[in-house]
């Protein structure tokens, strides 16, 4: 099949690594696979990307148009509809209607989401919400997400050794960006301020798309703070934390830096919202804390570090289930399947 991904930017972001992977891995697979964005640069990405830049998503294919075209968020449904290819589908990271930012074009999104056209989620935490927001009025599948399993593997623990033999500060990580309600990062900076004046002593390191504003480093001191970096750099950063903290509230779509970080074995602390407790029926691969509650997080955190057995537990329970539930392999195998029988609800 020639598949066709639509995107308005190819600048780095979870969301556009997470098209790039697919297409990657449908490629292995045998098939043929191009990715048309608006705007941006995909330099960042480690692999090869077969990518045009155009204005005009709906723009006529030299050759006729794919056998497949994957609309990739609300705003290029009515692009990929225009297109006029055998299928089309709706590639949905998480429902935008949700996101607070979003609410005065509600609406709009919610037109999108109605076209009777197949949706592709990536878990069934979200294939759920669909199906309470629009009923049955298309087929939802769950391919999953994919994490890059060969990218995102344990470090050796011999500099972890060291920083503790030294007596060195605990590295705690956070990712994403600060004032996007459903990532709630504040919660987390809260968290790390009420440990330091516990008498904690933390490197905080950051990461996001963008520099820190004075808001947010007014919270708290940021040791590190990291901006838009490749896919390998945040491999390392991850490798050189002790600790992870996810503080997402319900409508995170996923939660990719969650999942990357137990792919690395990093003990992580995280929300108790369904897109982080249902990467397995066993939710004991993280410390879970209530969503929205900074205090929660600080226990939780301090509950990490002060048991070195339970730290020992979750460095060993996250490589193989994110290796087992999210390798690019086995989601291929779902998403090929998807799009060979859009019509059929899974």
């Amino acid at each position: 099949m020639h598949i066709c991904y639509l995107l308005m930017s190819a600048e780095l972001c979870g969301g556009v690594r997470v098209v790039f992977d697919q297409a990657r891995f449908l490629r292995q697979r045998g098939h043929r696979v191009s990715i048309r964005a608006v705007r941006g640069s995909h330099d960042w990405y480690p692999y090869p990307v077969d990518i045009e830049y155009l204005s005009d998503l709906d723009a006529p294919f030299a050759d006729g148009p794919p056998d497949v075209v994957v609309a990739t968020f609300w705003f290029t449904v009515w692009p990929a509809l225009q297109i006029g290819a055998r299928r089309t589908v709706h590639l949905c990271q998480g429902y935008e209607g949700d996101i607070r930012e979003y609410r005065d074009i509600r609406a709009q999104i919610d037109a999108a989401y109605r076209q009777p056209i197949p949706k592709l989620t990536v878990g069934p935490w979200l294939s759920e919400r669909l199906h309470r927001e629009f009923g049955a009025a298309f087929p939802v599948y769950d391919i999953g997400q994919i994490v890059d399993v060969d990218l995102f593997t344990p470090p050796q623990p011999w500099p972890r050794w060291q920083r503790r033999l030294r007596g060195a500060p605990w590295r705690v990580l956070v990712v994403g960006q600060y004032g996007i309600d459903v990532k709630a990062i504040d919660d987390a900076l809260q968290a790390v301020r009420m440990l330091r004046a516990r008498g904690t002593a933390i490197e905080l390191l950051r990461v996001a798309t963008v520099a820190p504003g004075d808001e947010e480093l007014a919270i708290t001191p940021v040791d590190a703070f990291h901006v838009g970096i490749s896919p390998r750099q945040m491999h390392d950063l991850i490798c050189s934390a002790d600790v992870s903290v996810s503080p997402s509230l319900e409508g995170e779509g996923f939660g990719l830096p969650l999942a990357e970080a137990l792919a690395c074995g990093i003990p992580c602390v995280a929300t108790r919202i369904a897109s982080f407790t249902r990467f397995d029926p066993q939710a004991d691969y993280a410390v879970f804390v209530p969503p929205g509650d900074p205090a929660g997080l600080a226990d939780g955190l301090q509950a990490v570090l002060d048991d070195a057995a339970l730290r020992r537990r979750l460095r060993r329970r996250g490589p193989p289930l994110i290796r087992r539930h999210y390798s690019g392999a086995a989601v291929a195998r779902r998403l090929e399947e998807a799009l060979k029988n859009p019509d059929d609800p899974a």
